[in-house]
Parts: C-alpha cells; structure tokens; sequence
C-alpha cells in the first residue's frame, strides 16, 4: 500500500514539474517584484563584495562574473526584448538598462528560482527622468538618495524597476526588462554575489 501511495505522489509531482516547464518555456520569463533577503541592509551593515563584480554585455547578450579582475565564468543572457531601441526610459519599455549597478537585494523566493535586485532607476536615470517630466522632484531625491545610501532604490515609479538579474532563462528568449540566465548560473552568483556587488551592462 505504502509503495501504491509512493508511486501515485511521484507521478502527481512529474506531472506537476512537466505543467510548470511547459508554461515556463511558452513565455516571457521574469521574476516578480516581491523583494526578499538583503532589502533592508543599509551600505554599512551589508556583507562585503570580496572584490565581485558582474558586467553584462547586451550586444553579445553575455554576463561575465568576476573576484578582483579574475574571471570565473562567462555565460549566455537573455536581455529585453527591445533592449536595441536603446537605453531604458520607462516602465514597461521591455528594455534593459544601461549603466552602473549594485545588487540592493537578494530574493531567495522569486518565481525565476533565484533573483538579485539591481539599483535601477540610478542617479542619471532619476536626473533624466525629473528633466523629463517623468517623475516628480520628490521621487527623483528618492531615488539618487537610495542610490547614495546603497539601498533599494523605489521601484514603483514611472521609470520603471524591479530590474533583476535571475533564473529562469529560455534559450533565444527575451524578457521585459531583465537579465536572465540559467539555473544553473544563478546558483554561482548566488554564492558570489552579496548586497553592495557592482554590476554594470553596457554594449
């Protein structure tokens, strides 16, 4: 009886992992915007960067990781799906970013396995986007204040947020905004890359 049970709960959960994969693989695959571990640490209490740092080519669509200029590993990212219209303005653009970031959170609970938040919208992005008309004076001295505090800068403006380098990634895919790679990966930049890591995209 026991070994029927055994067999009946291992085909349900087959079953239920082939349902999640499918869907996963159908569509564009981001993380949510629930923030875990890491959010509240402020610059002074985060753990140390240990000389990490992760650059992300959008060109080449690669994310390269490394410790005090060492290379440790190079590997295939997916990016906005309309990243090569240009740089990221706002919310919704499906582009990813362009500039100098910092992880400002780890989420051990996104629905793309794993998940580091980046420090997007930046200084320049706020300037730009209160130049603009796109936000308000209030939520630009928001965001240049995070940004100087090496906090989590709001994510609920105009310019967009929630831009998360994470799990998930399908191969030739896109995503809304983010940078995504395989599981596999994020288990290594998991291990890597604590709150405070600089991660800059560019070309």
């Amino acid at each position: 009886m026991s070994i029927r049970n055994g067999n009946k709960k291992g085909c349900f959960f087959a079953v239920l992992m082939t349902i999640m994969f499918v869907s996963l693989a159908g569509t564009t695959c981001y993380a949510n915007e629930v923030t875990g571990p890491g959010t509240d640490l402020k610059t002074g209490n985060a753990a140390s960067a240990n000389g990490v740092s992760i650059y992300v080519s959008k060109r080449a669509k690669t994310l390269s990781l490394k410790q005090n200029g060492v290379l440790i590993g190079e590997y295939p990212a997916s990016i906005g799906a309309s990243s090569s219209d240009g740089n990221k303005k706002v919310e919704g653009d499906m582009r990813t970013p362009s500039g100098q970031f910092y992880v400002c959170t780890r989420n051990d609970k996104s629905v793309a396995y794993l998940a580091l938040g980046l420090s997007y919208p930046g200084i320049e992005d706020a300037k730009r986007g209160y130049e603009e008309g796109i936000i308000t004076q209030e939520q630009r001295d928001q965001i240049i204040n995070a940004n100087l505090g090496g906090q989590q800068p709001p994510w609920e403006t105009a310019l967009g947020g929630a831009i998360e380098i994470h799990g998930c990634r399908v191969p030739d895919g896109t995503t809304h905004g983010c940078v995504a790679v395989d599981n596999a990966v994020m288990d290594v930049l998991w291990s890597y890359c604590n709150v405070g890591v600089s991660v800059t995209i560019g070309p």
